[in-house]
């Protein structure tokens, strides 16, 4: 724990006489110390009593085992947590333990904590009532209300930041590794160490120069970069790409694997090709690494950054350098699970290389530190400045793959086109996407290639992505639904592949209410002017009963007729109305229409699909490209433009724009703007099922 950079802190879990806490900062080249009965708390309503007592050595910090009995303080020692701190008025290390030093004499301290358990404010405050009886030891520790306060019982975390082990385990195995600390002798230094704490001390890494056997660790929390500000050349540092992933432990036992997040989620499910991958390996070991998805084939690539535990062998101990030398003997590398390449030295070189191929940044990272849980200065991410163009920031790739054979009315379309149509319409789209979660139908090939769809975004994703998760009922998990927020998102899903956009009808801040229900007409083999027959009859009926609504083609076969709901009405209310809407124009076309969801009982007619209007349930968007010859469009049309001849492919990549030229956005009363909808766009859908209750009557 000694250091010139930032004050260290650690909670140590002691299970002396009875089971308590021990909260020490370094401060004037000791360690002060509060004993915590019930342990510190993330609720900003509890006060727990600390009692004041005596300093400890700086090394004790670092101390996990055992105490022998006999000894003041017997028991077992956990480091429960650790991190750094600042006093909240200062701004440097000197500042910082003269506030403290001064706080602890007048009876009050607060601290900023940076721990793997403990983040945020906390206030040390000496109980006054007790200090005027002579009691200068009771004190109170309290979390301050800010963005990490929580009711998060913080003690049931109960493993050491570490080793990954439990009070009991440690017990068990601190006899074994020699772990012993005896107290008067380290006692009898602390008054020395005051008397040198003037000089700074230099950082240095305890390190082990051999594995030590253990068990595999479960669960363990990852080491963590700090910021750094700018690349660097340094001897003893190497430099890795920062994929800007997710980032996995895989814990490997004999076939069985666990790979989970650095919140200690499980993401077995998240991403099965990994986890099969790892399962072929015959070792033990525990990896640390990034999980990132390969843009061109839709795979996801673990690649490998560390080592933990190998064979019975805690490797955490040893500096970067051996444990990158074992990690990259490993039987365990394929094209799923790869190790991650590093350069040494020439950090400036590095970066620029990676910068220049559209990576967020680098990680820089001490070749002599050994693995610590949470954050440390021994790793260190350096990341690109955001000073490009939206339309710069995806790094767009294969721009000249063929997305469309040469065909009418549009010739060969590249996927570079295609990115110059949607750069080109981003302003008008963008809001008819934004906040809708988003399920991607990828076409990396064009649309003479294999296709899939993806709900879930796992694997790599820029920062500026945003997603939303939601909690699946049918598959009993939750998925990352992307959400397109932006010009660089909409780039970012058609350099995945993207060639049509597929957005739920609701948004995020009212997903079981659509801002908007649709008809789809839907034919089997008609001709389109029958479609646009139906279009006009469902127009007729809507027109009748004084519902605003609005049509456009669905880029395919099919006409798309909406109605703004403005997020009024839930999914079942919305969808129940349209229902009655399509069986008043189902009796008046029976031999055209169907209501039958089954393509084998509606052969030869038009389906009257009401039953796209439930959550999760996508339609082609607006203005989307719909990947079928000619690179027809979804485009919004004028009622009078339903006419015999209309045909939907004259509405394609190459046109629209001239047309949002002429017409404007069409579609804009789909929006929930404060000026819409006006007072005949606003609907009721009781009084508008009365009134077609009224004029279409079932007829006995």
């Amino acid at each position: 724990m000694l250091g010139t950079g930032l004050l260290r802190f650690v909670v140590q879990m002691h299970n002396a006489t009875r089971l308590h806490y021990d909260f020490r900062i370094e401060a004037g080249g000791v360690l002060k110390s509060w004993a915590v009965p019930k342990g510190p708390s993330m609720n900003a309503q509890d006060q727990r009593l600390a009692v004041l007592v005596e300093d400890h050595p700086i090394p004790y910090g670092s101390f996990e085992g055992i105490i022998p009995k006999g000894n003041y303080g017997a028991g077992t020692v956990m480091v429960w947590d650790e991190g750094t701190y600042v006093e909240r008025n200062s701004t440097g290390r000197e500042d910082s333990e003269s506030a403290v030093l001064s706080g602890i004499e007048n009876g009050h301290v607060t601290l900023i904590l940076h721990g793997q358990k403990l983040q945020g404010e906390f206030a040390l405050v000496q109980l006054p009532d007790r200090k005027s009886r002579g009691d200068e030891k009771s004190w109170l520790m309290i979390k301050k209300r800010d963005t990490y306060s929580s009711y998060h019982d913080i003690t049931r975390e109960d493993r050491s930041v570490k080793t990954g082990r439990t009070i009991q385990e440690i017990a068990v195995d601190a006899p074994k590794q020699g772990k012993i600390w005896l107290p008067a002798r380290a006692h009898q230094n602390a008054a020395s160490a005051r008397k040198k704490a003037a000089h700074p001390f230099t950082l240095t890494w305890k390190i082990d120069l051999e594995p030590q056997p253990e068990k595999i660790p479960r669960r363990h929390k990852p080491m963590l970069a700090t910021r750094g500000r700018e690349p660097f050349d340094g001897e003893g540092w190497l430099f890795e790409v920062d994929y800007d992933g997710y980032r996995a432990i895989a814990e490997i036992e004999k076939g069985v694997v666990h790979l989970y997040s650095k919140q200690l989620l499980p993401f077995d499910k998240k991403f099965p090709r990994i986890v099969e991958a790892l399962q072929r390996s015959k070792i033990v070991a525990v990896l640390d690494g990034e999980v990132v998805s390969e843009s061109d084939t839709g795979g996801d690539v673990y690649w490998v950054r560390d080592l933990l535990h190998l064979d019975g062998w805690n490797l955490r101990h040893l500096p970067l350098d051996e444990r990158k030398k074992r990690l990259e003997t490993l039987p365990i590398f394929n094209d799923v699970v790869r190790y991650c390449p590093h350069s040494v030295r020439d950090g400036k070189a590095f970066y620029e290389k990676a910068v220049s191929l559209g990576h967020s940044g680098i990680l820089a990272r001490d070749l002599r530190s050994p693995y610590v849980s949470g954050t440390s200065k021994g790793w260190l991410r350096i990341s690109a400045p955001n000073e490009k163009s939206a339309s710069d920031a995806p790094r767009l790739t294969h721009l000249d793959k063929v997305y469309w054979p040469p065909s009418p009315p549009s010739g060969q379309i590249t996927k570079g086109d295609l990115v110059e149509y949607y750069k080109k319409i981003a302003p008008i789209l963008v809001p008819h996407l934004k906040d809708r979660p988003q399920s991607l139908h990828r076409h990396p090939d064009g649309i003479q290639g294999e296709s899939f769809f993806q709900k879930d975004l796992i694997g790599h994703r820029p920062r500026w992505v945003h997603t939303h998760r939601i909690y699946s009922e049918s598959t009993q998990k939750s998925v990352d639904y992307l959400l397109c927020q932006n010009e660089e998102t909409l780039l970012y899903m058609i350099n995945l592949g993207c060639i049509e956009l597929n957005p739920w009808l609701s948004r995020i801040d009212s997903l079981d209410r659509p801002d908007a229900v649709v008809i789809d007409l839907d034919p089997d083999g008609n001709h389109f002017g029958e479609v646009v027959e139906i279009a006009r009859a469902v127009h007729q009926v809507l027109d009748e009963i004084e519902v605003f609504h609005l049509c456009k083609t669905s880029g395919a076969t099919g006409i798309h007729i909406f109605i703004p709901l403005q997020a009024k009405y839930e999914y079942s209310v919305a969808r129940s109305f349209v229902e009655s809407i399509c069986r008043v124009v189902h009796r008046k076309f029976p031999e055209q229409t169907s209501m039958e969801r089954s393509p084998a009982k509606r052969r030869g007619k038009i389906y009257l699909d009401y039953l796209q209007n439930a959550q999760g349930q996508t339609v082609a968007s607006v203005y989307c490209v719909r990947p079928l010859p000619g690179a027809p469009v979804s485009t919004p049309l004028l009622w009078e433009e339903l006419t015999p001849d209309l045909r939907p492919e004259s509405f394609n990549i190459v046109n629209t724009i001239d047309r949002l030229n002429q017409y404007g956005d069409l579609w804009l009363p789909i929006l929930r703007l404060p000026t819409l909808p006006t007072q005949e766009m606003a609907i009721n859908i009781e009084a508008s099922l009365l009134r077609l209750n009224q004029r279409f009557p079932i007829e006995t």
